[in-house]
C-alpha cells in the first residue's frame, strides 16, 4: 500500500541505517584491519578498486551524457568535471597493471553505470549522490588514514577531501516529488545499498587470498 506520507526526510533518515551498516561491511573491516600491513593484500586491493573506479566513471559520464534536464545537468556535469580522471591516476599509480577480473566484481560494479540508462533523473541523483557518494565520503576517509603511510598512491586523498561535498550535491532536486515517485526511490535506495555492500565484499574476499 501506498505511504501517502513517503517524504525526502523519510528517505534521508532511512539512508542513515543503511550508511551505519555500511561501515561494518567486510570492506570497512579489511582496511581498518593488520591485513592491509601486507603489501599483497594492498596490491590486490587496489586492483579490485580499479575495476569500480572504471564503473564509476562510466556512470557519471552517462549520466552527464544522457542528462537534457537543465536543473538536473548542471549538477551531474559538476560532479563529472570533479571527478573525471580519477580512474586514470589510480591506473597510474598502479603502474598501469591489469585490473582483477572476477564476474561477480564486474557484474555488481556495472551494475550501476547501466542504471543510468534506465532511471530517471530522480533516481540517478539519489543512486549517484546518496548511494555512491555517501559511502565513498566513508571508505576513503577511513582507507586514506591507513593507506598514506604507505605512500602508493593518492588516489584515497582525492577522494577523502570532495566526497563530502559530492555527498549532498543535487539533494534539493529531490524536494517536493510525489509519493509514488519517492516509494520508488526507497526501492532503488535498497536495491543500490545491495549492490553496493556485494561490490565491498567481493572485494574484501579477493583481497585476502
Amino acid at each position: 500500500m501506498l505511504n501517502k506520507a513517503m517524504n525526502l526526510a523519510t528517505l534521508l533518515e532511512k539512508n542513515q541505517v543503511y550508511i551505519e551498516q555500511y561501515k561494518n561491511n567486510e570492506l570497512m573491516k579489511l582496511i581498518q584491519s593488520i591485513e592491509m600491513n601486507e603489501a599483497e593484500n594492498r596490491v590486490r586491493l587496489l586492483d579490485c578498486i580499479q575495476v569500480f573506479s572504471n564503473y564509476f566513471q562510466k556512470t557519471v559520464m552517462l549520466r552527464s551524457i544522457l542528462t537534457e534536464n537543465n536543473r538536473f545537468l548542471k549538477v551531474a556535469q559538476e560532479h563529472l568535471e570533479e571527478e573525471f580522471g580519477h580512474d586514470l591516476t589510480l591506473n597510474h599509480d598502479r603502474h598501469d597493471r591489469r585490473p582483477t577480473w572476477d564476474p561477480i566484481l564486474e557484474a555488481c560494479s556495472c551494475w550501476f553505470t547501466w542504471k543510468m540508462l534506465v532511471l530517471d533523473n530522480y533516481g540517478k541523483t539519489f543512486l549517484v549522490h546518496l548511494v555512491l557518494e555517501s559511502s565513498a565520503n566513508i571508505f576513503f576517509k577511513e582507507a586514506h588514514l591507513v593507506m598514506k603511510r604507505h605512500a602508493e598512491t593518492n588516489y584515497f586523498q582525492m577522494h577523502a577531501v570532495v566526497d563530502e561535498h559530492h555527498e549532498q550535491m543535487g539533494i534539493q532536486l529531490l524536494e517536493g516529488l510525489s509519493a509514488v515517485d519517492y516509494e520508488r526511490l526507497l526501492e532503488i535506495q535498497q536495491q543500490g545499498w545491495d549492490m553496493l555492500n556485494m561490490v565491498c565484499t567481493r572485494m574484501a574476499e579477493l583481497s585476502v587470498l
